[in-house]
């Protein structure tokens, strides 16, 4: 529903209104991920996200100190649920390539993950309760009721956001010919994967209810840099296992499970140039 009931009335209305959606997102998950229940760092670490990439991708529509103001602060926080979220991932893969029975490596690296991510869980259980975490929560507040519109937040509901899609995906390619002309440049990749993620969300921030505009165009655009970021997302993962691995292991350890992982970090990379290749094809198609 728009900001008083119904379709929105303008491209800013639009985003007002999935930004909302965020926010009740971010409420319904802040609890359960403080209490450490099962994905629930996990869920509310992507909440967190989407909201600064919607903020991020349709920043044009609203004051630009107010957006960056609440996209920084939301950025420390995601950073807090990041250490702990990426230490989940971290155990996750660890437990994947490990057999704890026949290597004398794993239950040692298998507990140091454990006991790291306890102690980052600590943390965030601790800040998501402080006086700044309410200081964030009632600045969003604020936004929300009374948003900060400019002049381009009144474009027409489609025309606008369109813009503001496609140049987001026009930022993801250019990204992509970095990162493809130097596959063992991470902090290329790194960049790749983070434009191809504000993508995914701000283009679902817009296709999902409540504001459930565009169709199957749209659709394919956010899948495409979806596949995008989570391919980065696992070569990022496997690789940091096996370097960890390599850490730890014995020198005269067998380090089959390092090879595997980096085989498999470097298949999925592989991947990546027919990948991009479909996100310029449905970015195409939906222009």
């Amino acid at each position: 529903m728009g900001a008083n009931g119904g379709r929105p009335k303008d491209a800013g209305d639009a985003v007002t209104q999935s930004l909302s959606r965020i926010v009740d997102q971010l409420d319904a998950t802040l609890g359960p991920a403080l209490l450490d229940r099962p994905d629930a760092v996990h869920a509310h670490r992507k909440a967190v996200r989407r909201l600064r990439s919607t903020l991020a991708a349709y920043r044009p529509f609203f004051d630009d100190d107010a957006v960056r103001r609440l996209h920084h602060t939301y950025r420390d926080w995601g950073g807090e649920l990041g250490e702990a979220r990426d230490l989940e991932v971290r155990i996750a893969v660890a437990q994947r390539f490990l057999d704890p029975e026949a290597d004398p490596a794993a239950a040692p690296m298998l507990d140091a993950l454990t006991a790291a991510y306890a102690s980052a869980h600590r943390r965030v259980a601790r800040r998501g309760v402080t006086a700044a975490a309410r200081r964030r929560r009632a600045d969003l507040a604020a936004f929300l009721e009374a948003p900060p519109r400019t002049a381009k937040a009144a474009r027409r509901t489609k025309r606008g956001l369109r813009r503001r899609l496609v140049k987001e995906g026009e930022h993801v390619l250019r990204r992509a010919e970095t990162a493809t002309a130097a596959l063992e440049d991470d902090v290329a990749l790194h960049e790749l994967r983070k434009a191809a993620r504000r993508l995914r969300y701000a283009v679902e921030s817009v296709t999902r209810p409540p504001v459930d505009l565009f169709g199957a165009a749209a659709t394919a655009l956010a899948e495409s840099a979806e596949r995008i970021h989570d391919l980065l997302g696992d070569v990022r993962d496997t690789l940091a296992f096996a370097q960890a691995y390599e850490g730890v292991a014995a020198a005269d350890a067998d380090t089959t499970p390092a090879v595997r992982a980096r085989a498999e970090a470097a298949e999925r990379l592989d991947a990546l140039p027919a990948a991009v290749d479909d996100l310029r094809g449905a970015l195409a198609q939906f222009r």
